[in-house]
């Protein structure tokens, strides 16, 4: 298991390098592509879809019969009107902001639609509610990342994204090593808070070290200092916990020990993502 784990790992870890490096060159300033649109078209032609579809799944389980086709389009659009929304090129940018208030509007009434499909009423409210969900679970907080984006060079989010990364590390290592006091055993057995700890401090080294790193790596005016990157990578070690406890309650409900079985040794799309996804916001609100 550790060895696909590494596998899978570096492999994803090259991908992101290859990725960021891409679209900070083609992307942007004076280049004819739009700024991001790489990462755009990686998130929603790819992560977003699978990431909507596994949560269906889970719902599924549960007896939940949310949308699957809704959930993937609508997660996918409301993850690329998030980053339209912020375009700094457009003149009309008030509308832009509506975009993704309107998309949730029109996911809300093709769910209603899908569920009337059988005849039938019952359970319908629960069916939109779970296509909802799976659509601002999957596109509306990956949205966060690529509105953020908008407003920094790609090497800001790749450093963002391995600071909620090591706080994941941290934990793992510090908790495997030392871990005694446990956390949340209920929910999830093997988090600690010594392992809490660790994750807080590799997370919060990691997001001064990125921040003072990627100031040299993009030309972008907007550039973060070492105390938003400190400051960052504190609360990001609480807000990637908290995404992973949100992943895990879920499965747990759906009495499943992965989201999916794509990722070898890591598991699916949302044991991948859980802790990237809620910390979203908050990599939105102190970075941008």
């Amino acid at each position: 298991m550790l060895k696909y784990r590494l596998i899978t790992g570096s492999l994803l870890v090259i991908f992101l390098i290859l990725l960021a490096t891409c679209d900070q060159r083609f992307t942007g300033a004076e280049s004819p592509l739009a700024r991001g649109l790489l990462l755009l078209i990686a998130a929603c032609l790819l992560a977003v879809p699978l990431l909507a579809l596994e949560v269906t799944v889970i719902l599924r389980r549960l007896g939940n019969r949310a949308s699957g086709w809704v959930a993937v389009v609508g997660s996918s659009a409301l993850c690329f009107t998030m980053w339209w929304s912020v375009d700094p090129a457009s003149s009309d940018s008030t509308l832009l902001q509506q975009l993704p208030m309107l998309t949730l509007a029109v996911v809300v009434a093709l769910s209603f639609i899908d569920a009337c499909g059988g005849r039938r009423t019952q359970g319908i409210l629960m069916e939109v509610t779970g296509t909802l969900f799976a659509v601002i679970y999957a596109g509306g907080l990956m949205g966060f990342w690529l509105m953020l984006r908008q407003e920094v060079g790609a090497w800001v989010i790749m450093g963002a994204i391995l600071t909620v990364k090591m706080a994941d590390i941290g934990a793992y290592t510090v908790g495997c090593s030392i871990g005694r006091t446990r956390l949340i055993p209920w929910l999830s057995p093997k988090k600690t808070w010594e392992g809490l700890i660790g994750g807080i401090v590799f997370a919060t080294v990691t997001g001064g070290v990125m921040a003072a790193a990627t100031a040299n790596l993009t030309d972008d005016a907007h550039t973060i200092s070492i105390a938003q990157g400190v400051l960052f990578g504190f609360f990001a070690a609480w807000t990637g916990l908290f995404g992973d406890l949100v992943a895990s309650a879920m499965k747990r409900d759906a009495r499943i020990k992965d989201s999916g079985g794509m990722l070898p040794g890591l598991g699916g799309i949302v044991d991948t993502l859980d802790s990237l996804l809620l910390s979203a916001p908050l990599a939105w609100c102190l970075l941008g």
